[in-house]
């Protein structure tokens, strides 16, 4: 019989497949800001319901900067793409470390 997943386990398992589509949109040279936009709150929303607050907010401050380029406020170009891969990295990150917290 398998053990059932816990709420990290979950999580880990649900915030890793946002942030790698986070990932594939960000390496294309035009992603579609909508789609960003959606995967980068569904992580937020994802690491609130998991009580995983320092993620919420990292994740949080992404959303706003791809609302920006959503918005019109900043377009796509070479900058926002390594801020938003690194951003994705750092946040693969923090997930990773979740069950050793």
């Amino acid at each position: 019989m398998t053990q059932p997943l816990g709420v990290d386990d979950f999580f880990v398992l649900e915030a890793g497949d946002y942030l790698d589509r986070l990932a594939a949109l960000a390496a294309t040279p035009g992603p579609s800001a909508d789609e960003l936009v959606r995967y980068t709150r569904a992580l937020r929303g994802s690491a609130l319901m998991a009580n995983q607050q320092p993620i919420a907010r990292a994740a949080g401050g992404l959303e706003h900067l791809v609302r920006a380029f959503r918005d019109g406020r900043r377009s796509w170009d070479g900058d926002l793409s390594n801020l938003v891969r690194e951003a994705v990295d750092m946040l693969r990150t923090l997930v990773e470390r979740v069950r050793g917290w």
